[in-house]
């Protein structure tokens, strides 16, 4: 906690030590390496270990943000971190860019957008409006229309109703399986993850359940976890039936309307290449993707594969049937 509240750059939940804790629960795979100099630590390195020394971020596909926390300062190289991990590759994709070590292994550069709100409310719809974004007006139309077609409009910043939660996910998992994606929330330790941060309540970190109702009717809700003073927008979802009036949309500018007050500086949008998003934000945030490898014949089996895994499947067979292919290919199925 501390090393984090020194570094303004790992301000996200995701950088909190009870979000490792909380996945560490669910999964059996977590482990965090510790730099001390002398009795002080001095950074933490929180990973995932897969089947040959791989590894990843903590939470996998549902980490947003992942790195060494530490002090801006702090300088090592990562090759070296790897080695007294007994990892021969670490794979990352939302790094954030000003760990300056990792920059030789960039491979891609991304933004994620964020809504400043540091000024307050009024200042940001201010900015956007002045921006030239009318995202915010129309969705003010289409609150008023809400509210005289279904009823009076109720938000909720935080719930702390499981029924609501599990009412989310299968929302969620509707909405997953009507587009064919993987259904996040059929996996157990998923789940147990999001009611182990549903559960934490702490100044520093806790999860955020945010309700919109019109009348007696849930619209829209949306689950994610905040630190001190970022909120992650994370899972929201809202009544099909109601799409027309862009209930979704409603409720995260509710979020944004009640942040000021509850401390919350930035709600970062995270990963996700939406309209809306880069609509409302007024702020981003660098990251990266790539991987830290060390030389050895695993990691250069995986680096022929990847290229490879793109051929035509009769080349793809043949290279399979050479030694560093079938390595590979072991390496890739986790044999």
């Amino acid at each position: 906690m501390r090393l984090q509240k020194q570094n303004p750059a790992l301000q996200s939940p995701y950088f909190s030590p009870q979000f490792t804790q909380i996945v560490a629960a669910a999964r059996d795979d977590v482990e965090v390496a510790v730099m001390r100099q002398g009795e002080e630590i001095v950074a933490v390195f929180p990973f995932e270990r897969s089947r040959w020394n791989f590894a990843g971020p903590v939470g996998s596909f549902i980490s947003d943000y992942h790195g060494m926390i530490c002090a801006p300062n702090f300088t090592f190289d990562p090759r070296d971190l790897l080695r007294s991990c007994d990892v021969v590759a670490w794979d990352f994709n939302h790094i954030p860019a000003s760990q300056a070590a990792f920059v030789p292994f960039h491979r891609e550069q991304h933004r994620s957008p964020i809504i400043d709100l540091s000024a307050g409310y009024d200042a940001y719809v201010k900015e956007r409006r002045a921006a030239g974004t009318e995202q915010i007006k129309k969705n003010g139309n289409l609150m008023r229309r809400l509210e005289r077609e279904v009823g009076p409009l109720r938000f909720v910043a935080h719930s702390p109703d499981k029924a609501i939660l599990k009412t989310l996910m299968a929302w969620k998992t509707d909405h997953f399986r009507r587009n064919r994606w993987r259904d996040l929330f059929s996996i157990p330790w998923v789940r147990q993850t999001m009611e182990g941060i549903h559960d934490a309540q702490t100044p520093d970190f806790a999860g955020v359940l945010s309700v919109l109702y019109a009348g007696d009717q849930l619209v829209a809700a949306h689950f994610g976890m905040r630190s001190a003073t970022v909120w992650h927008y994370w899972f929201p979802t809202y009544d099909h039936a109601l799409s027309k009036y862009s209930p979704g949309v409603i409720l995260l500018l509710k979020m944004a309307e009640a942040a000021p007050n509850m401390g919350i500086k930035t709600i970062d949008l995270g990963c996700g290449e939406h309209s809306y998003k880069w609509r409302l934000m007024n702020g981003f945030v660098p990251t990266a993707s790539g991987s830290v490898e060390l030389t050895g014949p695993v990691t250069l089996a995986r680096r022929v594969w990847t290229p490879v895994s793109k051929l035509p499947f009769k080349a793809r067979c043949l290279i399979s049937k050479t030694p560093i292919g079938a390595l590979a290919r072991r390496i890739r199925d986790g044999k």
